[in-house]
């Protein structure tokens, strides 16, 4: 009787040991093999930033005050140039405004100015169909605050072509803050035709901003 009972007490044993080790080699699969330990590292706040073209335009017609834009609020926010009145042959030639550019972006940038468009109307009931040469005749003279001034523009306002400004230290590439004042003239010379009679000349100037 006390042999059969060892035996049973062994069959027992065996079979604990079984599954104590099934047990054991289920957990060890579950983390990842025979690895009984893990560790982890974790890298946060990885970001990749671009620069920024912006400008700011203040324009100031002579006598007048002073209106300030940017890139954003254009063209709707900004200033004329000028508002010259009461012009007739031999005038001038007068400053009649100016603007102030400035770098206010990131990215350091190249700058132009051209003439969007120039077109004639009428100034009063005498005005007639054939009075359209006051833009072509009018002479536009532009410099700017560098020192000495340096002037961009000097001939017939209707036929200014881009010019590529740069900054008052006389730098093509403007970097983050870099600024520069730009001084607008008109002058209507002695024996202008009749065909400049009772017009109004309407300019549109724009800036431009390309990232260097």
């Amino acid at each position: 009787m006390s042999i059969e009972r060892k035996s049973s007490d062994g069959r027992k044993l065996r079979a604990g040991m079984v599954f104590v080790l099934v047990v054991a080699g289920t957990a060890l699969i579950g983390w990842g093999g025979l690895a009984a330990w893990q560790a982890v590292t974790q890298n946060n706040g990885s970001t990749a930033t671009t620069l920024g073209v912006h400008m700011q335009n203040a324009a100031q017609v002579t006598g007048g005050h002073l209106v300030t834009c940017t890139d954003q609020t254009s063209p709707a926010a900004c200033g004329a140039v000028f508002a010259a009145s009461g012009i007739v042959p031999g005038w001038g030639p007068n400053q009649v405004g100016t603007v102030t550019i400035t770098n206010t972006g990131t990215e350091a940038s190249n700058f132009q100015l051209s003439l969007a468009s120039a077109g004639v109307t009428a100034a009063d009931p005498s005005w007639s169909g054939a009075d359209t040469t006051l833009c072509a005749d009018l002479q536009l003279t532009i410099a700017d605050s560098e020192t000495p001034a340096v002037t961009l523009y000097h001939g017939a306002l209707a036929l200014m072509p881009a010019q590529a400004i740069s900054d008052n230290g006389g730098n093509a590439t403007w970097v983050s803050g870099a600024t520069n004042t730009f001084d607008f003239s008109l002058g209507l010379p002695a024996g202008s035709p009749k065909t400049d009679e009772d017009s109004v000349c309407t300019a549109v100037f724009q800036w431009s901003q390309a990232g260097g």
